[in-house]
């Protein structure tokens, strides 16, 4: 399918769902009168019943009941449909949108954030406009910070990359099964305590466990039914059964402190758990292809457990437990259930069973919910390309038709690029707005991707996976008395730190020294790039400083200079976005200046 095939198909199911979401809603209303009327109706007929004709009140009860609670019943499978569709509609027109590369409805991941990391902040990976937003379309807290690591990693196992290929492919295909994915992830907003609540009370130390609270769960209740019936054949008193009650109430008080810490871990925590149960289940459902995901799968069905089963039950568990946030419901099943204690018992036998399977079962949820994102990026960008992965000791880029992926099609012009080993440099020259940084940015962004095991933007493209850093956003800092050349050369000295440990590193550096005078910048910037080139990086370093681009006569077998041009016809500016070979030779501050009304001597 074509880009605006896709687009298209996104329209269509936007505008079937939402005339859907008409009928369901017009069905919802119909159903809500029939079951008034009818509720109004069984009153009526009850109250003629009990005047004229005693014999045909039972009929008339259970006929009217079991009506009203097939009428409740579909009224509620309606509202569920419509809930899914309403759901259904926004990720559709957020996907049309995404196909014009408005993205911005999608959660932006600025908490990942990090000036200090070594390539997300230069290479914009997170906040407004970001690769992040782009991609996400995680439904899950899990897969939102799944995902945010994978952008911020780069794996370096080539079987781990195909692997990861093959599953973001076969979960492109699976059109139907990630939109359900999603909706149902996003039928329940999760908050940022809910999966940390759960794994703090997975590491608690049983309280419960001991034969005696099995024994009081049996022979209490016993004990409350036998006087209950005592009371009702007069052989006690009321007031008898009432002083008996302070027993089991008192009981029910054991361990009082920690049954209130236990749930407060787990409250509220039923919605969220029968949603990962739902997501689980749609996994072991499925029957997957690629060896990643039938290993995922895998893992939530080992050993004869089922994920989405166990987590049921624990969301069934936590549901009853919540009845004590109900001060009479809670006080009433505590006196005559010890309600929190059974609770605490089969929480506790939940947790003996399957503790040493929840994280496991996470990670898989989190994993799962990341492919699905750079899946959908997959789909929505069918002229991207899986990367060849190379393994070997030497660095080695070789792309075809480079572009970025947030740049428009319409817009996008892309450009070859190749680096064959370390100590490989390219020197990039070119004027303002010429292109340099965008360029940059599209090496560093699709080494990610391809990284990631997510299609790049190019037409071909061969890759060795490789730790990159980048210096681009210098930022200084005022809290920490840091100038703009200080905060630069403390990037720098990390990225020789890092050389000098015997790291291997592609380096991408936007003006070298840009906070210091032109002589020092001129001397320095030559001196560090000879050092890289001895401690054997590779990389590629962009700079207005045309003097760089002597360097390549001194190492002809480690430099090479490439530019982007300025087309300038007068006072008119006219830039291609072409990567050439050489030395820029035409620069244009002058004239944006004088378009800028600053008079330029």
């Amino acid at each position: 399918m074509t880009q605006a095939e896709i687009k298209e198909k996104y329209r269509q199911l936007f505008t079937d769902y939402s005339n859907e979401l008409e009928q369901v809603t017009a069905r919802i209303k119909q159903i809500g009168m029939i079951r008034l009327f009818f509720f109004l109706a069984w009153i009526i007929a009850i109250f003629f019943c009990t005047r004229f004709s005693w014999a045909v009140l039972g009929p008339v009860l259970g006929g009217g009941i079991i009506i009203f609670g097939l009428l409740v019943r579909i009224h509620g499978k309606l509202h569920k449909r419509k809930n899914v569709l309403e759901q259904l509609i926004m990720i559709n027109l957020q996907e049309e949108n995404s196909m014009e590369w408005n993205f911005s409805d999608h959660d932006d991941g600025s908490e990942y954030l990090n000036g200090n990391h070594l390539f997300s902040h230069d290479l914009d990976l997170f906040g407004k406009g970001s690769l992040f937003q782009y991609i996400n379309r995680s439904s899950t807290k899990r897969g939102k910070n799944k995902l945010a690591a994978e952008l911020s990693g780069i794996s370096k196992s080539k079987n781990l990359i195909i692997e990861k290929q093959e599953a973001i492919a076969e979960l492109a295909s699976l059109f139907g099964w990630r939109q359900d994915f999603r909706v149902r992830g996003m039928m329940v907003e999760e908050q940022a305590g809910d999966i940390p609540g759960l794994t703090d009370w997975v590491s608690l130390k049983p309280d419960f466990k001991g034969i005696f609270f099995r024994i009081l769960l049996i022979v209490v209740p016993l004990i409350n039914l036998a006087m209950f019936i005592l009371l009702v054949m007069n052989v006690i008193s009321f007031w008898h059964f009432m002083a008996y009650l302070v027993i089991p109430l008192a009981l029910s008080g054991i361990k009082h402190r920690t049954v209130n810490k236990k749930h407060n871990l787990l409250s509220g925590k039923f919605p969220v758990l029968k949603k990962y149960s739902s997501l689980f289940d749609m996994i072991e459902s499925q029957s997957f292809s690629s060896r990643k995901l039938q290993n995922s799968r895998q893992t939530l069905i080992s050993n004869g457990l089922s994920a989405g089963r166990a987590v049921k039950q624990l969301a069934r568990i936590t549901n009853a437990f919540d009845t004590r946030l109900n001060l009479l419901a809670g006080f009433l099943m505590n006196i005559f259930f010890l309600w929190d204690i059974r609770q605490s018992v089969r929480l506790e036998k939940w947790k003996e069973k399957y503790k040493s399977y929840l994280p496991g079962w996470f990670e898989v949820i989190g994993e799962v919910d990341a492919l699905v994102s750079f899946a959908g990026y997959a789909y929505n960008n069918p002229d991207f390309i899986f990367p060849d992965i190379v393994e070997g000791d030497e660095m080695y880029l070789k792309a075809e038709q480079l572009g970025h992926p947030l740049i428009h099609a319409g817009k996008r012009v892309c450009n070859d690029y190749r680096v064959n080993g370390w100590g490989q440099f390219t020197i990039l020259t070119g004027a303002n707005m010429a292109g340099k940084s965008t360029f940059l940015r599209t090496v560093g962004v699709n080494i990610i991707l391809a990284g990631c095991g997510a299609p790049v933007c190019a037409v071909n493209m061969q890759v060795s996976p490789v730790d990159m850093v980048t210096s681009i956003h210098t930022i200084d800092s005022l809290a920490n008395n840091e100038s703009y050349f200080y905060a630069e050369l403390k990037r720098l000295k990390m990225i020789i730190d890092m050389l000098k440990k015997g790291n291997r590193v592609f380096i991408i550096l936007d003006e070298i020294l840009k906070g210091t005078n032109s002589r020092d910048k001129q001397s320095g910037s030559k001196a560090l790039v000879e050092q890289l080139i001895s401690l054997k990086a590779a990389g590629i370093i962009a700079t207005h400083d045309l003097s760089l681009g002597e360097l390549e006569k001194r190492f002809p077998d480690h430099i090479k200079n490439q530019c982007f041009e300025v087309i300038i016809d007068k006072d008119r500016l006219d830039y291609d976005y072409i990567l050439k070979e050489g030395i820029a030779q035409n620069m244009n501050a002058t004239i944006l200046m004088e378009r800028m009304g600053i008079t330029v001597s």
